[in-house]
């Protein structure tokens, strides 16, 4: 009998049919409308000298309901993940007006405190940071000298190494970290800054609009 519920799979797969189970059948995968016109087929053909054992054919009964209930779960499942998204995107909004913390050397001067800051892996003898302009032109240097390793936040009003007040725009900052013996430490940088919008793209995933760059939700470090 189940040779013959194998032919009867082939015809089916070569056959054209209406509804879903012409489609699942050309794609080469079978549904439960698919499974169920075989048990029928199965169950029309049978011999009727030797006809399914009963064990058999609940255990084909089993199969359905089980391939039914995969099927329901999972269009159950890509329902709640569709509405998850709308959500996660519905709360992504709320963090318009906030601070975030992302990785980053890049500083946007408005005209008001720029605030910024550096990781240190090991500790550091001496610490200079540097800001620069657009053009590369260091404007601005800080002596933090001798660090322990950890995390440091700056800030930053604007001005040059004169006091003369900067023009808005952005500005670069790097971290030179040297230890006893005058070998580099590595600082990883980060920037704070506020969220002034939120993208979404062809996938629903999130962006936030931070100075003049995009970042994704997974370069968010820390919310303010």
């Amino acid at each position: 009998m189940i040779d013959g519920v194998t032919s009867l799979l082939n015809s089916t797969s070569s056959s054209s049919t209406s509804s879903s189970s012409s489609t699942s059948s050309t794609s080469g995968t079978l549904g439960k409308d698919d499974f169920l016109t075989l048990l029928v087929t199965q169950l029309e053909n049978q011999d009727p000298l030797n006809p399914t054992d009963n064990t058999e054919f609940v255990s084909q009964l089993a199969q359905f309901s089980s391939l039914e209930g995969i099927t329901n779960l999972n269009t159950t499942m890509t329902t709640m993940s569709g509405n998850l998204t709308s959500m996660q995107n519905y709360s992504t909004a709320s963090l318009i007006g906030k601070y975030v913390k992302t990785e980053g050397s890049d500083i946007y001067y408005y005209g008001s405190q720029a605030n910024f800051g550096y990781t240190l892996e090991s500790s550091a003898s001496s610490v200079t940071v540097s800001i620069k302009d657009s053009s590369g032109n260091t404007v601005s240097t800080m002596d933090m000298g001798a660090q322990d390793s950890g995390t440091y936040d700056l800030a930053w009003d604007g001005t040059d190494s004169s006091g003369n007040t900067l023009q808005s725009g952005t500005y670069t900052f790097s971290v030179d970290a040297k230890d006893s013996t005058g070998q580099s430490i590595t600082a990883s940088t980060y920037t704070i800054d506020a969220v002034s919008g939120v993208t979404f793209d062809s996938t629903g995933a999130a962006s936030l609009a931070v100075g003049d760059k995009t970042v994704t939700m997974d370069n968010v470090k820390a919310i303010y």
